[in-house]
């Protein structure tokens, strides 16, 4: 799974945190598990849950789940479909013309495009009336370009 955002965390958060998130998938996994398991052999028993202060059949605890699961799923849906239509962009028409009025515009050549284009960490410069002054990127076998 590649994440959205992509900030430096120490290898001890991050353990934490898949071990925490471990722990909530094999709980959930438990719970759901023997919840099925109760309702198919007929052994439908109550369980209390304490936050509800009442007791609650399995199957009402299953049908939590799903519908807990099913608004999620509904939430994620449109927090994807929002996101999609907002960052719509209009179609390119010609790369190659829109490339020279791109170094036209910032004062670069083809070349340093390129070099701009091929980094993978890159740090812009700009001089008081907005044009590029100097760059620092570094390319995805960490070989520093620099103009």
């Amino acid at each position: 799974m590649t994440p959205i955002i992509r900030t430096h965390r120490s290898r001890a958060l991050v353990i934490i945190d898949a071990l925490i998130t471990a722990l909530g998938w094999l709980a959930f996994s438990y719970l759901a598990t023997a919840g099925i398991i109760a309702v198919m052999t007929g052994l439908d028993h109550s369980f209390e849950f304490s936050l509800m202060g009442s007791e609650v059949p399995v199957t009402h605890a299953l049908l939590l789940y799903v519908t807990i699961a099913a608004l999620n799923a509904l939430i994620l849906i449109l927090w994807g479909t929002y996101r999609r239509r907002s960052t719509r962009t209009a179609p390119q028409s010609n790369a190659a013309s829109d490339d020279a009025s791109l170094a036209e515009r910032f004062a670069l050549s083809g070349a340093q495009l390129q070099d701009i284009r091929l980094s993978r960490l890159l740090v812009i410069h700009h001089a008081d009336n907005g044009e590029i002054s100097r760059w620092e990127g570094y390319d995805a076998s960490n070989i520093r370009l620099t103009a």
